[in-house]
């Protein structure tokens, strides 16, 4: 119990350091204005023509393409990148907590606090979908409205002429074989673990290097291999970001080669070699040595 507190005290101070910080809520206005953009054509569809939405947009903005380097998912990862991008998270209180937390208490806490900061930024992407959705809200658990019309098209327009009125980017398998619920709950814990799994990274290379341009430098790799490893291997998927996109699934899709099982376990083990690695550099750096990283 002693470690639990100590390591959520460490939590508690990196998230207090938020509220000064003016990049935090010009990164939050700048998803919301993403979320905004992608999802205006379903909305603006909806109130020309009566036709509903469920508010459970979320898997729409992890849609899987071709060319994904210009998909919203990209620009959210990126999002998380810059909330982090203070890593190793060094303050002027830092060595006081350090001090009473101990080693252990702070590596688990700065974890936990990733974790956080990816469940809080997942979070607000999904209440932001849901909030375009209300002026045109179903609770109906169904794509049938606004999202199915633009996929299929109405008696009236064809989809060909729906996509050139309403440039919407919609996942068709998603609406063609899944539940809004189910998909939003997949994408949700997905991109969950896909941020929290950056953000270790991040945070492990800011240590192990001490500077957080290599930190950032790694990261943005990993980001952006995602439309590379797109097009060299599609359709399967072998980066960490594409299977944020419940089309990754073989039962989406039969050609893919991914199943939830496997996402989980990959998740996992991923998670845990980056925490053990974290846990390891942790004992090893000096609080010296994230000074200078802070000051560089």
């Amino acid at each position: 119990m002693g470690l639990f507190k100590r390591s959520m005290a460490v939590t508690s101070i990196n998230f207090n350091c938020w509220r000064q910080d003016f990049r935090v809520k010009f990164i939050l206005l700048f998803t919301a204005l993403i979320v905004f953009n992608t999802l205006k054509p379903v909305l603006q569809y909806g109130l020309d023509n009566g036709a509903v939405s469920t508010p459970l947009l979320l898997p729409l903005l992890f849609g899987s393409t071709e060319i994904s380097i210009g998909t919203p998912k990209m620009y959210f990862h990126i999002g998380l990148i810059l909330l982090l991008c203070d890593a190793p998270f060094y303050y002027p209180i830092t060595p006081y907590a350090i001090m009473r937390s101990k080693r252990s208490g702070w590596c688990i806490g700065t974890c936990l606090y990733i974790a956080a900061v990816s469940l809080v930024y997942i979070a607000f992407i999904t209440v932001c979908a849901a909030l375009v959705a209300v002026p045109i809200l179903s609770l109906s658990d169904s794509w049938d409205g606004a999202a199915a019309d633009l996929i299929y098209g109405t008696s009236q327009m064809s989809k060909e002429q729906l996509a050139q009125l309403y440039p919407a980017i919609i996942p068709i398998a998603v609406v063609k074989y899944l539940y809004p619920s189910g998909a939003t709950l997949y994408t949700f814990l997905t991109a969950w673990a896909s941020f929290t799994l950056l953000g270790m990274i991040l945070y492990l290379v800011s240590l192990i290097s001490k500077n957080i341009l290599w930190g950032l430098a790694v990261t943005g790799i990993i980001v952006f291999l995602d439309p590379i490893l797109m097009w060299l291997a599609w359709p399967k998927n072998y980066s960490p970001v594409c299977w944020t996109s419940v089309e990754s699934l073989d039962s989406v899709q039969a050609h893919r080669a991914l199943t939830i099982p496997a996402i989980s376990a990959l998740y996992v083990i991923l998670l845990l070699v980056s925490f053990v690695a974290i846990y390891y550099q942790s004992k090893r750096i000096m609080i010296t040595d994230l000074q200078g990283n802070n000051e560089q």
